[in-house]
């Protein structure tokens, strides 16, 4: 942000541009196991992704309401792929979908 120092003592602020400021839809691809009786979530897709995003780092990380926030039941990063305003980000593990109470999105670059 580099308008204060260590001799001074005030306030800074900087914009930082997003690619969408408009939102972005949330849903789950799930999948049933039937060795468990239950339903994994295999992806997180995006809609009403704006096309500037494409192409840039993602970090998506699901968790339960019992996770520490430093901990997770699964987090995946890779590169933003949009096509007709969504994407898919698959999860590299799959992740009981009953567990999953919250959800993080950081899309940077």
């Amino acid at each position: 942000m580099g308008g204060i120092t260590g001799a001074t003592l005030g306030a800074n602020d900087t914009v930082v541009a997003a690619c969408d400021t408009d939102g972005i839809g949330v849903g789950y691809t799930t999948a049933y196991n039937a060795g468990t009786s239950a339903y994994n979530t295999t992806a997180v897709n995006l809609t009403g992704v704006d096309p500037a995003c494409n192409g840039l780092a993602f970090s998506v990380t699901v968790g339960d309401a019992d996770t520490d926030p430093s901990a997770s039941l699964n987090t995946t990063t890779g590169t933003l792929v949009v096509a007709l305003n969504a994407a898919t980000l698959t999860l590299s593990a799959p992740v009981s979908a009953e567990a999953i109470e919250s959800l993080a999105i950081v899309i940077s670059g």
